[in-house]
Order: C-alpha cells, then structure tokens, then sequence
C-alpha cells in the first residue's frame, strides 16, 4: 500500500524552506528551485503543492500566520492572565527579536510590496490581519477582569497593539543594529502600557 501523503505537512516543510529562501534573496530573488533544494524536494513537488510562486509566497504567509495564532492561543498560567505587563511580555515575542522571527518579518514585509498594487493580495493581506485581530480579542478581554468589554472594544484595541508592533518590527527589520531585542521590547512597553492600561479599566480612547 503507498504511503499516506499528509498535505498540510509537505506544504509546511516548503513553506519553511520558502522562509529561508526569501530571507537570504528577497522575493525578486528567490527561484523555485532553490525552494525545493532548501525543502529537500523536487521542483516538480513544490509545483504540485503551489501553483506557481505567488502561491508559494501566499502559503509561506499563511504558515507565519498560523505560528502567529498558535502562539497568541497558548495558554497563560492564570495568576497572569490579567496582567498588563504579562500580555506585553507576550507581545514582545512577535517582534524580529531573533533570526528566525528576522526571517519570518522579512517574508512579511515582501507580501507588503507585491499586496500595494494587487487587490486579490490585499484581500488575502485583510483578512490574515482580521484572524491575528479576532484572535488577540480572548487574551486582551482577560485584562478587564470578570466582565468582559464589548467586542468591537476589544478588537480596536487589538489593532492598536498589532499596529504598534507592526512599526517597531518594520523598522527592526530594516535597521536589524540600531533596533535590537532590548530596544524592540523596551519601545513597545512604553507605547503599549498607557493604552493596555485604559482599556483594563474599561476606557475606549475611540470613544473617549
């Protein structure tokens, strides 16, 4: 009997390698066949699984943000759940603080430029922005304590915090020295305690 293929898993492994692909020669620069070298497979099976390299470029973001909503869904202990400075501590970790989340920001950032001028990429860009969002709805509804805030409350706070972090590692990723880890961390803490701290005590500076 042939071995079971296990779909999602083959175009997570070329995925991973298109990470690292993009990462040392950009998206202009990287060619299927080095994909397929860095997956350990043939360029006939990254072909199989991607309909050519927008579709590899699409399904390397997907797989970004499938680590992203794995790590915002990891439970917390619960003494920390409600803790501002707790939820910041876990934010750092989706800033390019390391080579690996570099690399992955870098794949990001080139989904950016091909996504200004193309409205399907756009689409695609909207809505892995609005899963991130609706996800980090659950962690950030725990800084208000037992009453939960209304839900679009919540989610306009999450894209605050998306947005913060989305300029802090825009600019570390483009200026890798002058934006290291501590810098990263430190900046976000400052830009996001006053807003963390407002939306726990129930405050909407929307509606403010």
């Amino acid at each position: 009997m042939p071995k079971k293929v296990n779909i999602a898993e083959q175009r997570r492994v070329i995925a991973d390698a298109a990470i690292s692909v993009i990462n040392h020669a950009g998206m202009e620069g990287a060619r299927l066949r080095d994909v397929a070298q860095a997956a350990n497979v043939t360029t006939g099976a990254v072909t199989h699984y991607f309909d050519g390299k927008d579709a590899v470029l699409e399904g390397t973001l997907e797989e970004i943000v499938r680590r992203t909503l794995e790590r915002i869904g990891k439970p917390v202990a619960p003494e920390a759940a409600g803790s501002v400075d707790a939820f910041i501590g876990r934010a750092g970790k989706y800033l390019p603080i390391d080579e690996t989340s570099r690399a992955e920001w870098r794949v990001w950032l080139a989904f950016w430029g091909r996504a200004i001028a193309d409205d399907r990429l756009r689409s695609i860009h909207r809505q892995h922005y609005n899963d991130i969002s609706d996800r980090m709805v659950g962690p950030l509804s725990a800084l208000h304590g037992p009453t939960p805030p209304p839900y679009q409350q919540a989610r306009r706070c999450a894209d605050a915090v998306i947005a913060a972090i989305d300029g802090i590692g825009t600019r570390a990723t483009l200026e890798t020295e002058q934006w290291p880890a501590k810098r990263q961390k430190e900046t976000l803490r400052s830009l996001l305690r006053p807003i963390l701290t407002e939306f726990a005590h129930g405050k909407d500076r929307e509606t403010a």
